[in-house]
C-alpha cells in the first residue's frame, strides 16, 4: 500500500469558527486559491473570541502585501496605532526596565554583529547606552514616528482585533468566501478513512467538504476533540495559564510601543488604540486569585473601563501534531503561547502561508502533512524558548513564582544559547528563525546577562577608529530622530480614524424590514441576444428605510482592498440579505435558470472614483463569474436608492471577439497596470458606457428610484456612470446609493 497516495481532489474548504483566525485563513486562502476552491466559514455570533491579540510584529506587512491591502485603510478600520517594540518594565528585577525594539541596532560586520563592538566600545570606555544605536528605540522613547523611505523604520500596529476580523471578514467575502452563521453540533467522519465529511449546525444545515481548518479556538473542536489529536502542556516553563482583559477610555497620546509590566505572579500589558487602550493580566492562578487578578488589573489601568473584565483560563503548549487527515488548525485551536512578545497573530499567519505552500489541491498525503506538522513544531519551539527566556534570565527572588522560574530546567537549545551567550557574546540562528540576532541580544542583555567576552575581530580597531565608528552610528540615529513628528502628529495627519462611539451612534439599533412591495409586478424583458432580464419597479415597501440606515452607517462604508467596485461599500444587515435571498428563491431563482442555492452576498454601495484614475479592471464591463466552477453560475440584483436618474443605470454587452480572445483580454484586464492595458487595447480612462471595437451595447436599463434588476452575471455588464456630466452628483450626499445582492448557484 503506498501511504503517500492521494485522496480525492480538495475543491470544497471549510473554515470551523472566524475571529482573526478564521478570518486570516479566509482571506489568504481567497486571495491566493479563490479561483480553484469553494471557501465556506462556519461561525457563531453567540460563540465569542478570545481578543486579547492587539499587538502585533512586522512580520504582519507581508500579510498585507500578500492581500494588497491599502494601509491608510487598514488602520483606520481597526482603530490601529503604531509599534516600535516592547517596553519590558520589572522583567529584570523590581524597579529595572529595558527595551526589545524592533529593526536592528547599528551596523554589524559578516564574523559579529554590532553588539560586540558595543561591548569591546564599553570596555575601552567609547560607548553610550546600547539603545543609542537604534533608531526605533530611541524614537518609541520619544514617542515618535514617521513612515520613512526605503523601510528605514521598523514597525508594526496596535489594533482592534474584533475590527480587524470585520475587515476582514468585508474583504474574504468580496472575493467569494461565503459565511454561514450557525453553532456545530457535530462533526461527521468517514467510518473507513477516519476524514471529516461535514459540520451539522444548530439550524439542521449540513456543511461538507473536502478539506477542514479549525480555527475553533481553545477547545479544537475538530483536531483535538473529533480526531483525538493529544495536547502537550508546556506549564513546566511557562507558569501562567490565566489572563483577564479590559478596555479603558484612553486619557493621553497612544505610545508606539506596548508595555509590559512584570507582578510578583505574572504581567500587564497595556496596547494604545487611537480611542481606547487594551489592558490586561496574564499570570498564574497558583500565585493569585481571579478575583484578586482582576482588582490587581482594576487598580493598575488609567482612564473610564469600558466593558468589566473577563477571565480566560488556557495551558501552554501546542497539539501533538497540527495537521492530521483532512484537517488542519489554526491558531489557539493548534496551541497556545501567551502574547508576551505579541506572536498570536504571527503564528497564524504563518500557519496559513504554510498552507498555502502545501495545499493539497491535488488531494491530501501524507508527506504533506509530516512537512507541515514538522515545520510548524520547529518553529512554536523556537518561539517558545523565546519567551521561557524572559522568565529564567532574571534577577528577580521577590516572589515564589520567580524564584521557581529562575532555578527551572530550560529545554536543550535554550540551554545551550543562554549559555553560549554568557560565555561569548555569539547568537547562532538557525535558518527561518522568527526573532533575528537583534532580539536575541536585547533581550538576553536587557534581562541581565553581560557575555564574558565578545568576537576578537572588534581588537583590530585602535580607539580613534572604534569611537568614530560608534560615534557616526549614534549621530545617524539621533539625526533621523530629530526629523520624526510625535506619534500622534502623524496618526492625525495620515490616518486618523472617527472614534468608536460616533461609529455606534451611526448605526442604527435595529435594521428596518426589508419588506417587497405585494403590489410590485415582475416584467420580463429581453436583451438583444435574448437573455431575460427581469425587473420590478416599486420594489421596496419602505425604500426610504433603507437610505436612512445607509446614512446612519455611512462613516463605516469602505472601500474593499483589490476590488475592482469604484467606491466603498458596506455589507448589508443579514435580516435585509436574507429577505432579499428569499424573494429571489420565491420568484427569480427558477426563471433565471439557476439551480441549488451555493449561497448568496449583498452590499450597500457607491460610486465615488474618479473616472480618470480608473484601473484597466474598472474601465471596461464585467462578469460575476469570480471563483466559479464550469457547474456554477452567478444570478445578480440591483436596486437602485437614489433619485438622480441621471447618475445612470445599468449597462449591458456581448464580446465582438472570439471567446479565446475575449478570454485573454479579460486576463489583460486583471494583470496589466492601466497604462499597458490602455496602449494594447486603445481604452481611454472613463467608465464604459457605450458600444466599441470589443463589445457593443444588448441592452441599457434606466435608473429609477426604488427599481430592482435581476439578471444572470454571466452576462457582460457594467453600471451606467455619466461621470462627466455629472461628477459632483456622485460625491453629494450618499451619490448613486444602491444595494448590489449576488446568488452563487448550482446550474439548473
Amino acid at each position: 500500500m503506498n501511504v503517500n497516495a492521494a485522496s480525492k481532489p480538495v475543491r470544497r474548504v471549510v473554515i470551523a469558527g472566524g475571529g482573526t483566525a478564521g478570518w486570516m485563513v479566509a482571506a489568504g486562502l481567497s486571495k491566493c486559491l479563490g479561483k480553484q476552491v469553494d471557501i465556506r466559514l462556519v461561525e457563531s455570533e453567540e460563540i465569542g473570541t478570545v481578543g486579547v491579540g492587539e499587538a502585533t510584529i512586522p512580520t504582519l506587512h507581508f500579510m498585507h502585501e500578500i492581500l494588497d491591502l491599502e494601509e491608510k485603510e487598514f488602520i483606520q478600520a481597526t482603530q490601529a496605532t503604531f509599534k516600535l517594540g516592547i517596553s519590558f518594565e520589572n522583567w529584570r528585577n523590581v524597579g529595572e526596565d529595558y527595551f526589545h525594539s524592533f529593526g536592528r541596532t547599528g551596523k554589524g560586520h559578516w564574523t559579529a554583529g554590532f553588539h560586540h563592538f558595543w561591548l569591546e566600545g564599553r570596555k575601552r570606555g567609547l560607548a553610550s547606552d546600547y539603545g543609542d544605536y537604534c533608531l526605533e528605540l530611541r524614537a518609541a522613547l520619544d514617542n515618535r514616528f514617521a513612515l520613512l523611505p526605503d523601510n528605514g523604520i521598523n514597525y508594526a500596529y496596535h489594533f482592534d482585533a474584533t475590527l480587524y476580523g470585520q475587515y476582514l471578514r468585508r474583504y474574504s467575502e468580496a472575493l467569494g468566501v461565503r459565511r454561514l452563521e450557525g453553532k456545530i453540533l457535530q462533526v461527521h467522519t468517514d467510518p473507513a478513512s477516519g476524514d471529516i465529511t461535514g459540520l451539522a449546525l444548530d439550524g439542521g444545515e449540513l456543511v461538507e467538504g473536502d478539506f477542514f481548518i479549525d480555527c475553533s479556538g481553545m477547545r479544537s473542536l475538530l483536531l483535538g476533540q473529533t480526531l483525538g489529536v493529544g495536547y502537550e502542556s508546556w506549564s513546566h516553563w511557562l507558569p501562567c495559564d490565566s489572563a483577564v482583559a479590559v478596555q479603558t477610555q484612553s486619557v493621553g497620546e497612544p505610545v508606539p510601543y506596548t508595555r509590559s509590566i512584570a507582578h510578583p505572579w505574572g504581567w500587564q500589558w497595556r496596547i494604545p488604540l487611537q480611542h481606547r487602550v487594551g489592558n490586561g493580566l496574564v499570570y498564574s492562578s497558583r500565585h493569585i486569585s481571579d478575583d484578586d487578578a482582576k482588582a490587581a488589573l482594576l487598580a493598575n489601568v488609567k482612564g473610564e473601563v469600558l466593558r468589566q473584565p473577563r477571565v480566560i483560563k488556557f495551558t501552554p503548549g501546542q497539539r501533538d501534531v497540527v495537521w492530521k487527515k483532512n484537517c488542519v488548525a489554526i491558531g489557539l485551536s493548534s496551541g497556545f503561547l501567551e502574547p508576551l512578545e505579541s506572536t498570536s497573530i504571527h503564528l497564524i499567519q504563518k500557519g496559513l502561508t504554510r498552507l498555502v505552500e502545501l495545499f493539497p489541491t491535488d488531494g491530501v498525503r501524507q508527506s504533506d502533512i509530516d512537512e507541515y506538522n514538522a515545520q510548524a513544531r520547529e518553529q512554536i519551539e523556537v518561539v517558545r524558548d523565546f519567551i521561557i527566556l524572559h522568565y529564567h534570565v532574571t534577577n528577580r527572588t521577590d516572589s515564589p513564582m520567580w524564584r521557581a522560574c529562575r532555578e527551572m530546567e530550560l529545554p536543550p537549545l535554550l540551554k545551550h544559547r543562554v549559555q553560549h551567550f554568557r560565555d561569548t557574546g555569539r547568537i547562532m540562528l538557525r535558518q527561518g528563525e522568527l526573532f533575528a540576532e537583534n532580539s536575541w541580544v536585547q533581550v538576553m542583555m536587557g534581562q541581565g546577562i553581560t557575555p564574558a567576552s565578545h568576537h576578537p575581530i572588534t581588537r583590530n580597531m585602535d580607539d580613534r577608529n572604534l569611537a568614530d565608528f560608534l560615534g557616526d552610528v549614534r549621530k545617524d540615529v539621533a539625526r533621523t530622530l530629530m526629523k520624526l513628528p510625535k506619534h500622534q502628529q502623524f496618526i492625525n495627519q495620515f490616518c486618523p480614524a472617527p472614534p468608536p462611539d460616533a461609529m455606534a451612534k451611526a448605526a442604527p439599533t435595529a435594521s428596518p424590514a426589508l419588506l417587497v412591495n405585494p403590489a410590485a409586478r415582475i416584467e420580463q424583458l429581453t436583451l438583444d441576444d435574448g437573455s431575460p432580464v427581469f425587473v420590478i419597479d416599486d420594489f421596496a415597501r419602505d425604500p426610504d428605510a433603507l437610505v436612512a440606515l445607509a446614512q446612519a452607517a455611512s462613516g463605516q462604508f469602505q472601500p474593499i482592498p483589490g476590488h475592482p467596485y469604484p467606491g466603498p461599500q458596506l455589507d448589508l444587515p443579514q435580516p435585509l440579505s436574507d429577505a432579499l435571498g428569499g424573494f429571489f428563491e420565491q420568484q427569480l431563482r427558477q426563471p433565471l435558470g439557476a439551480g441549488p442555492s451555493l449561497g448568496m452576498y449583498a452590499r450597500f454601495g457607491r460610486v465615488t472614483q474618479d473616472a480618470a484614475t480608473l484601473d484597466a479592471r474598472q474601465r471596461i464591463c464585467h462578469r460575476d463569474d469570480s471563483g466559479l466552477q464550469h457547474d456554477e453560475m452567478m444570478a445578480a440584483a440591483v436596486l437602485y436608492l437614489f433619485r438622480e436618474e441621471q447618475l445612470g443605470g445599468t449597462v449591458f454587452f456581448r464580446s465582438l471577439m472570439s471567446d479565446a480572445d475575449t478570454a485573454q483580454f479579460m486576463r489583460d484586464s486583471s494583470t496589466l497596470d492601466a497604462s499597458a492595458f490602455g496602449d494594447k487595447y486603445g481604452i481611454p480612462p472613463g467608465y464604459m458606457t457605450a458600444s466599441n471595437r470589443y463589445f457593443e451595447v444588448i441592452g441599457r436599463l434606466p435608473a429609477r428610484w426604488n427599481r430592482a434588476v435581476f439578471y444572470n452575471g454571466g452576462i457582460f455588464h457594467s453600471g451606467d456612470i455619466r461621470w462627466a456630466a455629472q461628477k459632483a452628483a456622485y460625491h453629494t450626499g450618499l451619490g448613486r446609493l444602491m444595494v448590489n445582492a449576488f446568488f452563487k448557484s448550482r446550474r439548473a
